[in-house]
């Protein structure tokens, strides 16, 4: 006599349920996680621990020392030169952004629209940024050296007397910025330049169907693609300029007066010229502060546009 076992009925799937398997863990992820968390660790997390740490500690030239508790803030606080060294960092790298943004800007326009030579123009375009901060300091402090310099040969041609513009705190201040923004402005013109091609020439062509101007594809078309973008370019001009060191180093080192003494600068100073490093530690801690706080408001600025 043979036994045949029942048949197992299965329950079916009730209808809207969906059934989940675990995916597999590959292994082979953490061999691109884990470099790149440690680079991030050793270029990012490592030093601003260390500097905030170093801004806790009494230091003797570089060697750390006690712990001071805060008093490297209070002493940056209450440094009566702080609010003009603000100051000076504030007009200086909203006057650069004020000259940078547009030129940047208008040399995108010239390149997107040109045709014939285009790549002539844009390298023309690109030589400033191709120099690095040091190289342009040095040539913008020749050229405009009172003694044998050729904007002194010019101007005492046309019967100004000579150009000596580094000897006054309010003409170097304007120079730097100057030469700040002219060595700047070709990464604006590069983000602007790419945001730009990409806009449909459908809508260009419907303008110019419509009988609309320059002006108003400019209002009406470039302006809201580039909106974004505009803001992405404010912020990374503006933390380039809240650091910037270089090209004030070679042409004024903060003189004449501490007329150019930026934050950078001071940490500059602090750091090499009075060997007091845990107070250079905390204006670091503050510059940080700052380009966080302008990350934020620009992060905050593009997700209400994308609302």
């Amino acid at each position: 006599m043979t036994l045949t076992s029942a048949p197992v009925l299965q329950t079916p799937t009730p209808v809207g349920e969906r059934t989940f398997r675990r995916p597999r863990r590959d292994r082979r992820v953490w061999l691109y996680v884990i470099p790149v968390v440690a680079v991030f660790l050793f270029v990012f997390v490592g030093p601003l621990f260390y500097t905030a740490w170093t801004a806790l500690h009494e230091t003797n030239y570089y060697q750390i020392g006690e712990f001071s508790g805060l008093s490297s803030f209070s002493n940056l606080f209450a440094d009566p030169d702080l609010l003009g060294q603000i100051g000076t960092t504030l007009v200086f790298s909203l006057g650069a952004l004020v000259i940078a943004l547009p030129a940047g800007l208008l040399s995108a326009i010239v390149l997107n629209n040109l045709h014939r030579f285009k790549r002539t123009v844009r390298s023309l375009f690109l030589l400033p940024w191709l120099m690095s901060q040091a190289t342009a300091g040095t040539i913008w402090l020749w050229f405009l050296n009172p003694n044998f310099g050729p904007a002194s040969a010019i101007t005492k041609a046309l019967g100004f007397g000579p150009t000596d513009v580094f000897s006054t705190p309010s003409a170097a201040l304007v120079a730097v910025t100057l030469i700040t923004a002219w060595w700047s402005y070709p990464q604006a013109m590069l983000l602007f330049l790419g945001a730009l091609q990409t806009i449909p020439v459908e809508l260009r062509e419907s303008l110019t169907m419509d009988g609309g101007g320059i002006w108003r594809g400019f209002v009406s078309i470039t302006l809201p693609y580039l909106r974004n973008t505009i803001v992405s370019v404010v912020v990374v001009l503006l933390m380039l300029y809240v650091q910037m060191i270089t090209i004030i180093l070679v042409t004024t080192r903060g003189g004449p007066l501490g007329a150019t003494e930026t934050l950078s600068m001071r940490v500059y100073n602090q750091t090499f010229n009075d060997f007091d490093l845990s107070g250079a530690s905390a204006t670091a801690l503050l510059l940080f502060a700052i380009n966080a706080l302008l990350t934020l408001v620009a992060i905050r600025f593009r997700r209400k546009e994308a609302l």
